[in-house]
């Protein structure tokens, strides 16, 4: 078990979190640049002296009252963002520096090369970081990493380095990767969908605190707040609660229109939607089972894997995805109005004073 306690004063706010990881386990802390994520990572192996740190790995305690492990006594791999290779060494040589240099060479090469063909990267040994493709560069980091026997592994953006072409193949050979460890794996991104494929669970990082933690469904499907609702990829529209007699809630939205949920709030609340719930039909369209319609111009399209994200205004910003059959159907170019419909179910309500006291 991985697990640490940590408050430091940053710029505007302070980091105070405390975070858990079993062995076997990816807990990816995730949330936007300047969070604190990184901070975090550092106190944990050591490389910044905290303000207050409690960190425990297993029966080691690194920090505590009196104590502080310095970081090459920590038993933790760390993967930074740009992967940190030496550029005079080759790839063996890159991973027997995680080694200890009491065994002899040979026997450190020995143990490098396996690292890197468990890694689908024996035949990259011989070869130098600047001959290497990001995603061959992200294997020699990763043995690397696990050549000290690591207690934990802790990730900085492993992917951020990658073009779009080779983070998908890197992607799936990191997650493989990350369950044969067997360590406990604290993961940073800025990339919900990222972390939602690598780790069991994620903890939503803003302002230097933990918003929400749990696995990737939960967290899109019950947001607590409008930050976390919106870093899952949901919009959120403002607007005003009222009951209804029926049992439903009434929303009049800011910058007009109004919409149905069957969730419980009155007085000012966000209100979350996915884009997967959102069809899009001719203005004026046969009303079907969505009792929210709202009229919308499309305002960008955008690729988003095996369909397309639809930027649309309708006195908020709104999203929808859709797939490209769908939009040839339509007909879709930016500057059209089009219906965009949902149902009172796939509504979500967050009270906007609970949003505004986390944020500011």
């Amino acid at each position: 078990m991985l697990s640490a306690e940590l408050r430091h004063p940053l710029r505007g706010f302070a980091l105070d979190v405390s975070l858990r990881v079993a062995p076997g386990e990816c807990l990816a802390v995730a949330g936007p640049s300047g969070a604190g994520k990184t901070t975090a990572l550092r106190a944990i192996a050591g490389l910044l002296r905290a303000e207050h740190a409690a960190v425990r790995c297993g029966a080691a305690v690194w920090d505590g009252p009196g104590v502080r492990i310095a970081p090459e006594q920590r038993r933790c791999g760390f993967v930074f963002q740009d992967y940190a290779l030496f550029g005079h060494m080759t790839a063996w040589e890159n991973v027997a520096y995680g080694i200890r240099p009491t065994r002899p060479r040979a026997a450190r090469r020995a143990a490098a090369t396996a690292l890197l063909d468990r890694f689908g990267a024996g035949d990259l040994a011989a070869a130098r970081p600047r001959d290497l493709s990001g995603g061959e560069r992200q294997r020699v980091a990763l043995a690397r990493a696990l050549a000290r026997r690591p207690a934990a592994l802790l990730l900085d953006e492993p992917l951020s380095a990658l073009d779009a072409a080779t983070r998908a193949d890197a992607r799936r050979a990191l997650r493989t990767l990350l369950a044969e460890s067997g360590a406990p794996a604290l993961l940073v991104t800025h990339d919900f969908a990222e972390a939602a494929l690598l780790a069991d669970r994620i903890a939503i990082l803003e302002h230097g605190h933990v918003l929400q933690e749990g696995d990737a469904a939960t967290l899109a499907a019950e947001p607590r707040s409008a930050f976390v609702a919106s870093f899952t990829g949901a919009t959120t529209l403002r607007g005003s609660a009222t009951r209804r007699a029926d049992g439903l809630t009434a929303v009049a939205l800011d910058g007009g229109g109004s919409i149905l949920a069957t969730d419980e709030e009155t007085g000012r609340v966000a209100v979350v939607v996915h884009p997967w719930d959102v069809t899009l039909e001719p203005p004026g369209a046969v009303a079907g089972s969505a009792q929210n319609r709202i009229d919308a111009t499309v305002v960008t399209i955008t690729p988003a894997g095996n369909r397309l994200r639809i930027g649309l205004q309708a006195g908020q910003p709104l999203a929808a995805e859709i797939t490209p059959a769908g939009a040839q159907r339509l007909g879709l170019a930016p500057g059209m109005t089009v219906l965009a419909t949902w149902k009172a179910t796939a509504t979500r309500l967050v009270p906007e004073e609970y949003a505004r006291a986390r944020h500011g």
